[in-house]
């Protein structure tokens, strides 16, 4: 079961759950996940990002984000958005500006009931 959260309520679902995963692809289409603290402006969220994030943002913008549940009656947040690499560094490391554009909040799996 998945319920539509509206773009801008997103700062009430990312405050409240802190650090979440950055998931990217790279050109051959194998996932890249990273832990990151996500900071969030309207619908933009902006995260630290290491050498392989930035190139493949670079080559595959579409991004996903996801916070786990905190407890067995709490949903997973799952975040669509689309990436670009901002204040990327001489050593390649800089950050992914994230503009989301589809959130929801999923089932649990391990949810009774």
């Amino acid at each position: 079961m998945s319920i539509k959260v509206e773009l801008e309520d997103l700062a009430k679902h990312v405050t409240a759950r802190g650090a979440g995963y950055l998931v990217t692809t790279g050109v051959d289409g194998r996932p890249h996940t990273t832990q990151v603290i996500f900071e969030l402006d309207g619908s933009t969220l902006r995260a630290p990002a290491g050498r392989k994030t930035i190139r493949n943002i670079e080559s595959q913008p579409l991004v996903a984000l996801l916070w786990p549940p905190t407890s067995a009656d709490d949903y997973n947040l799952i975040i669509d958005g689309t990436a670009a690499a901002v204040d990327v560094n001489d050593q390649g490391l800089g950050y992914a500006s994230i503009d989301a554009t589809h959130a929801i909040l999923h089932r649990n799996a391990e949810a009774v009931g």
